[in-house]
């Protein structure tokens, strides 16, 4: 994510019945959709919370926070499961979860990745540190953490379409300058008129249609509501910019 932590974002929706055909989307409100499925299954719990989750993916995290210490295994560590880190090291699309909160946050799922080394500092490195250096036999217990990578500032203003950050073509998925089209199923394509107008005429058929653009932003709590209903609804743009309840 860049340094801001709300995305500006334009829908285009359908009053009557309350639906988001499409949203107008840049480079930044992209990386973050596309980045969420970087998120480990234990990570997307913490940040939704067990209670609220739908299936059974709360009830065994709950499991394992309450299972006593004298049940698991000498050296485990129940945080690896129940705080786990993304699996993508470079992960600042996702800080729009935490409201901006540190990549270092001990607290966040979306945490640095620690590594170490022997007290001799040999060429070796582990992320177990426990391990015992293969060259001088020594514990690896030497703090090497690994930071990730500093965010590229973006040369120019927040383009008026959907945000993309005009000039900053480095960082995250996909390529700035661009405007895509993020449809209410989370389809993302390039934008054109072609394809928008396609969309149009598919929804309208048969219908008599009233559209109307709305500009939304998107800071930490849309960012976990867009989450919360991609993994259960095939509307997320309006079950979270319009309140609708499937």
């Amino acid at each position: 994510m860049a340094s801001s932590c709300n995305i500006s974002l334009k829908l285009l929706v359908e009053t009557k019945s309350k639906k988001v055909l499409f949203a107008e989307a840049g480079k930044e409100f992209v990386d973050f959709v596309f980045s969420l499925l970087t998120l480990p299954i234990g990570a997307v719990v913490k940040l939704i919370s067990a209670g609220t989750m739908q299936g059974s993916v709360g009830r065994l995290y709950q499991s394992v926070a309450n299972i006593s210490s004298s049940y698991l295994q000498p050296g485990t560590d129940k945080s690896d499961l129940l705080q786990p880190k993304v699996l993508h090291p470079d992960s600042r699309e996702l800080l729009l979860l935490q409201g901006g909160a540190a990549a270092d946050d001990a607290s966040s799922p979306i945490a640095r990745f620690k590594m170490y080394t022997c007290r001799s500092q040999c060429v070796t490195i582990t992320m177990d540190s426990g391990a015992q250096c293969p060259q001088c036999k020594q514990p690896m217990a030497t703090d090497m953490t690994f930071v990730l990578p500093s965010a590229p500032a973006a040369s120019g203003s927040l383009a008026g379409n959907g945000g993309a950050a005009v000039g900053d073509e480095s960082g995250g998925y996909v390529k700035g300058l661009v405007t895509y089209m993020v449809t209410d199923g989370l389809e993302v394509t390039p934008m054109s008129a072609i394809s928008s107008i396609t969309l149009i005429n598919k929804f309208s058929v048969g219908k008599d249609v009233e559209l109307a653009e709305k500009f939304v932003t998107v800071g930490m709590d849309e960012g976990l509501g867009l989450l919360k209903a991609a993994l259960r609804s095939d509307t997320v743009l309006s079950d979270v910019f319009l309140g609708r309840n499937n």
